[in-house]
């Protein structure tokens, strides 16, 4: 089964022996030997997997690397070509398709007024050179300030990659792009158009793009009511917005429009998962009286080939739920809140995370209570004013959906945890997921102090420098209970781990990238 993991960091840390005693059996560490930037390079990014194997993005200093590891051994560091007839290029994206590994790279040309794309090929098997900057695509642009942009993905096969092309903005005009679809080899483009968008910028919003294994362009978005509709849709206390699927495809010079109708419910949230087969799949959160708070999930089965949908289901959360883990004080405050404004206990918004698949047909939906603040304040400073703004990153609990083979919403669950930074983009928060059989496992940082954690208990907010900063694992079993434990014995906490992307291998075990100090190692995760 090929699980989705979560892009996060994670630190590494234990706080007293008296914590070793609660440290997991249910899952086991590798690591490999030590290694240095100086001598290895700078970890940036996993590229992707395929079978055992990981591809990451190495730096140093100004150059680029792709390097192989095979489990936890190297099996080749090789340089990225980046310079064309004298000019340096910007590295883009980087793809795995079937056997090859895609570089795109860019260059804006001044004299010629064109931003341009190139793709080079190597094999995925050593980096030998197939292809060396062919060029993809070009966008005529006056300024160096407004080049217009490319974005780049693969289907879920790996067979077909998306290339689309937004020209220079301008001001008051639509969003107008150009698709093309090309298969594995970059050759031509299996079919090409320029596409408007069926709506206004100010009636839609695109939030989710796939390409599919037959060569569509998927788009999830919200349509949103305009003038009188909209005054009648809030006299009648429904919704003033729908969630709408386009699918572009080579044999249509318009959109496909597929209004998703579900019920009279305020959506909150949805996203998109379309597998490697059978139906597209659509989950998310929704709330009774606006789009900003959340009172229950909801899960909906695509036909692929019709985009009608052909099951769904909804679970209302319980007031008890609601209010798990929070104090009876807080708990208080939230249901007084609600009697004043006549209305439902409900969530704060959340922030949507992938879908997972599972094994025996079934799904896992996550979302994550996570919100950034910018915080501006003034000082002197010999005499002068000066204004800073500092960016508060905030990621709370973890709400965990369990829908069955059937596409119904068995259970659902809270993982609490309270992650707070500064100034870093969240580079210690957020967790990561892995699904094995009936278990489904969270790791994060957290405070010790919250590893006994009952409902109704206070959550302790992590602190990166706290004495009491530990790793922990969450196991969810199949009747949706949570544990608590220590991922990591004492002699570990001071290493930290810092994965851009937690990546799955094909054994199931995790691939991480770890620093300690002035050294780095890489690692699996073996869940039992």
């Amino acid at each position: 089964m090929k699980k989705l993991f979560l892009a996060v960091p994670l630190l590494m840390a234990m706080a007293s022996p008296a914590f070793a005693q609660t440290k997991t059996n249910k899952a086991q560490v590798k690591w490999g030997p030590d290694q240095t930037d100086k001598e290895n390079g700078q970890f940036n990014l996993v590229i992707g997997d395929i079978g055992n194997s990981s591809f990451l993005l190495i730096q140093r200093k100004k150059d680029w690397f792709a390097q192989r590891m095979d489990g936890l051994k190297t099996a080749w560091q090789k340089p990225i070509e980046l310079e064309l007839d004298k000019h340096e290029l910007n590295l883009h994206t980087l793809l795995l398709v079937k056997d090859e590994i895609l570089v795109f790279t860019s260059f804006y040309d001044k004299k010629a007024n064109e931003n341009r794309l190139y793709v080079s090929s190597y094999a995925q098997a050593d980096f030998s050179l197939h292809k060396r900057f062919e060029q993809v695509a070009m966008i005529p642009a006056e300024k160096s300030s407004n080049i217009g942009s490319f974005s780049i993905s693969a289907s879920p096969d790996r067979a077909k990659v998306l290339v689309q092309v937004y020209p220079p903005n301008e001001k008051n005009a639509d969003q107008e792009s150009r698709i093309s679809i090309y298969d594995a080899a970059m050759g031509q483009p299996l079919w090409s158009k320029d596409f408007k968008l069926p709506y206004s910028d100010m009636e839609f919003k695109a939030e989710t793009q796939r390409v599919d294994n037959d060569g569509s362009v998927v788009v999830l978005g919200v349509k949103y009511a305009q003038k009188q509709e909209k005054r009648e849709l809030k006299r009648a206390n429904k919704s003033t917005y729908e969630y709408h699927l386009l699918v572009y495809t080579g044999e249509s010079a318009t959109a496909q429009d597929y209004p998703i109708a579900v019920s009279d419910e305020f959506l909150q949230d949805m996203t998109l998962s379309m597998g490697k087969e059978g139906d597209i799949i659509c989950a998310g959160l929704y709330g009774n009286k606006n789009s900003f708070s959340v009172r229950g999930a909801f899960f909906l089965r695509l036909d692929r080939s019709t985009k009608q949908v052909v099951h769904s289901s909804f679970k209302d959360f319980s007031d008890d739920f609601i209010t798990m883990y929070m104090t009876e004080k807080e708990a208080a405050k939230a249901k007084k809140k609600a009697e004043r404004k006549d209305e439902e206990l409900e969530m704060p918004e959340f922030d949507l995370h992938d879908i997972i698949h599972r094994d025996d047909g079934g799904a896992v939906l996550l979302a994550e209570q996570y919100t950034v603040k910018a915080v501006t304040s003034s000082y002197m400073s010999n005499g002068q004013t000066y204004t800073r703004t500092d960016y508060h990153y905030y990621y709370n609990d973890v709400l965990v959906v369990n829908i069955d083979p059937e596409g119904n919403i068995e259970w659902a669950t809270k993982v609490p945890k309270r992650q707070h930074s500064v100034n870093d983009g969240g580079l210690y928060s957020g967790f990561a997921v892995d699904v094995k059989g009936s278990n489904i496992y969270l790791v994060f940082n957290d405070s010790g102090e919250n590893l006994f954690l009952k409902p109704g208990d206070k959550v302790k907010q992590f602190s990166l420098t706290g004495k009491d900063a530990l790793v922990v694992l969450a196991t969810i079993n199949k009747e949706g209970d949570v544990s608590r434990e220590a991922l990591f014995s004492p002699e570990r906490r001071d290493v930290i781990l810092r994965p851009k992307d937690c990546t799955e291998l094909k054994d199931e075990s995790m691939f991480i990238y770890a620093s300690r100090k002035k050294d780095y190692r890489y690692g699996l995760i073996e869940f039992k």
